[in-house]
């Protein structure tokens, strides 16, 4: 509503003492004296004698607002009694906190009508339509894993408290939402805490996923329908306890334990589930399902004794269309052996899509008199990549073990092999060098430098003081003399730093190695073993003569191994490895023919070197992966191992030019070139 004040350019209505009731205000400027309080200054109270929170707060900032008004108020004056006079403020805003209160009322996210109204609990005549809530389409309920493991898990009342306000609060802040966050119902079921919350709120908390609370991670995701049964029984109704009996009964007629097989096949014929009323209504299992799979979480408490005591679960003619709807058995029982699917309602492989990285340890699966087998006879191949175990599929053997172990063992990752050096000299020059330059280091180093380095020549050392050592030489002298020098650039992250250790010429490179620690390497000759060398040509080096704009060709030269040093103050003698490597190239005219371009010394615990494996016999390293090629095409295509060998033949083993003939020939197989249809 406009201010009430005179109309812009209209004459002042008033006193001109009108303008001067604001200057008693906090914000008025006083001429100088005493002045009278004026009237209109005291506080106005309404008609029931409470204080009146629109009044004029002061009338000079209230009259300079009436001036910028455009509208006049025609209300006669009978009218406004109750309003604050005419060079009143406006009604004050209410503050953000207010603002906040009043739409969680507005939401209905706060009070208990609101809380009741939105599980179904109004207690009116629409509440509910049939057994669900008339609002369960905007709930969702989660499933929230990692709390028994969580260092809340001691607190009183398990730190369920604690981990719905951490959801509730992490979920506003993760989210950046002006609302707050709600959970509606909430219980610990297992290992699982369920939740029921707005569809809203439950994309919220579902970004939470992987977040740390409590000394664990958080496992969210969506679980599918209503929560399951709370296995607490002492939290539990007099009801629930009669019903979770009876179930139990039901599970106990319908479990063979010399089989270990748990027959949950056509329970819509069951006449005691029936009795029970689990089929008054929609005629699909899922309520029934959950109900069934909670009772057996409190049967087989671990994941061991589930896989010891139920090896197979057959659902056999439950009218099941989708995976989705008995999504909790891959939840109870992941690591089922055999599961039996027949006679149900399956389409196509959409229906199964949920269980595709879920029973992973499937072995026997069984699909018959399912619309699928006619839909798409080409669901067995997409299957048995599904599930890389499966050895029968509705009644045909689809693999052989040996070929799952032999996939098994192609997919486990192997060490990297060591080999040995690989020395590849030129006219004996590298291991000249190589037993000329290691003597020399430990016995006169300035000799060394003279002889092989040139004004041209870099040195740099990196040191590693933080790889692994082993336990007999755990205790270490310190790196005080090398780490000065040291150019890790792990560590050394500045170019500045970097350029000015990476040292150039005889004179520098003399000085860096004076101020080292002595060493003493293994004898070449007595102590090979304790030695790895690597050599290799290279090309394109510079040309000291300058003749060559190609460059010229030199050598590169790697050497791991070990060295004794001792430390110049405490002259604590300490054993560590080194790697070194040098690049060599032709000398300079009238120079030694022979010079170092680069050196690069890396020094770092000691290790002793890696045991070194004999390379394999090539034929048996052929032979077995042309076997391994055999199994893969025979899971791809179908083939027999016979026809699978003749088709990598003709591709000269190259398995993708297999697979493209395969498709090209595929119509002209013949039957027996099959062991399954693919």
């Amino acid at each position: 509503m406009a201010p009430s004040g005179p109309r812009k350019g209209s004459a002042p209505s008033g006193p001109r003492n009108n303008r001067g009731s604001a200057a008693s205000g906090t914000k008025g400027v006083s001429r100088g004296g005493i002045s009278k309080r004026r009237g209109n200054n005291a506080a106005r109270v309404d008609r029931d004698g409470d204080l009146d929170m629109d009044a004029p707060a002061g009338g000079n900032r209230s009259s300079r607002k009436a001036k910028r008004g455009d509208h006049h108020d025609p209300a006669p004056e009978a009218q406004r009694s109750n309003r604050p006079a005419a060079n009143g403020s406006r009604a004050p805003r209410p503050t953000v906190r207010a603002q906040q209160i009043l739409q969680r009322v507005i939401t209905g996210t706060t009070g208990s009508l609101s809380s009741r109204l939105a599980s179904g609990m109004s207690g009116g005549p629409r509440a509910y339509k049939g057994n669900h809530p008339i609002n369960a389409s905007d709930s969702v309920v989660l499933q929230v894993q990692g709390l028994n493991s969580s260092k809340a898990a001691n607190n009183e009342g398990g730190g369920l408290k604690e981990l719905l306000t951490f959801l509730e609060r992490k979920g506003q802040t993760v989210g950046k939402t002006a609302r707050p966050i709600r959970i509606k119902k909430s219980h610990i079921n297992g290992d699982f805490v369920y939740i029921t919350t707005s569809k809203e709120d439950g994309e919220e908390i579902l970004k939470l996923n992987g977040f740390s609370f409590a000394g664990t991670t958080l496992a969210i995701t969506e679980a599918p329908g209503e929560l399951p049964l709370p296995t607490n029984e002492s939290a539990m109704s007099s009801s629930a306890l009669e019903l979770k009996e009876r179930l139990r009964s039901v599970l106990s007629t319908r479990y063979d334990t010399s089989t270990k097989l748990l027959n949950l096949s056509a329970l819509g014929e069951d006449p005691l589930l029936n009795q029970m009323g689990f089929f008054s209504g929609a005629s699909k299992p899922e309520k029934l399902f959950r109900a069934l799979m909670a009772v057996c979480d409190g049967l087989f408490k671990t994941a061991q004794e589930k896989r010891d005591h139920v090896v197979s679960i057959s659902l056999a003619g439950n009218n099941v269309d989708d995976v989705l709807q008995v999504m909790s058995l891959a939840e109870t029982f992941p690591d089922l052996l055999n599961l039996d699917l027949s006679r149900n309602q399956f389409k196509d492989l959409r229906g199964l899509q949920k269980w595709r990285y879920r029973l992973r340890k499937l072995e026997t699966l069984l699909l018959n008199d399912n619309p699928i087998e006619i839909a798409n006879p080409e669901y067995k191949a997409e299957l048995m990549t599904w599930f890389p175990r499966l050895l029968n599929l509705s009644g045909i053997q689809v693999r052989t073990p040996e070929q799952i172990a032999a996939m098994e063992a192609a997919s486990r990752p192997t060490p990297i092999p060591q080999h040995g050096p690989d020395f590849r000299d030129i006219n004996g020059i590298g291991e000249a060098f190589i037993r000329e330059f290691i003597p020399m280091y430990d016995a006169d180093r300035s000799s060394l430098a003279g002889k092989y380095y040139d004004n041209e020549s870099t040195f740099s050392i990196a040191v590693n003081n933080v790889s692994s050592r082993q336990s007999a030489h755990a205790q270490q002298a310190g790196w005080g003399a090398y780490i000065k020098f040291s150019r890790n650039h792990v560590k050394i992250t500045h170019t500045s730093t970097r350029i000015q250790r990476l040292l150039a010429g005889t004179n520098v490179i003399q000085s860096v190695w004076q101020q080292l620690p002595p060493t003493r390497h293994p004898d070449l000759a007595s102590e090979f073993n304790k030695y790895i060398v690597d050599c290799h040509p290279v090309h394109g080096l510079s040309d000291p003569t300058g003749q060559s704009p190609a460059g010229v060709d030199g050598m590169i030269i790697t050497i791991h191994g070990e060295f004794d040093d001792q430390e110049p103050v405490t002259l604590k003698t300490s054993k560590r490895s080194f790697s070194r490597t040098f690049v060599l190239g032709p000398g300079a005219p009238g120079r030694n023919p022979i010079r170092v371009i680069s050196d690069m010394l890396s020094v770092r615990a000691f290790n002793p070197l890696p045991t070194l494996i004999p390379d394999p016999a090539p034929q048996a390293n052929t032979d077995v992966q042309q076997q391994q090629m055999v199994i893969e095409l025979c899971s791809r295509t179908g083939m027999t191992p016979e026809y699978s060998k003749l088709c990598l033949d003709g591709a000269n083993w190259n398995f993708d030019q297999a697979l493209v003939s395969f498709n090209e020939k595929r119509a002209q197989l013949p039957a027996e070139a099959f062991a399954t249809m693919p």
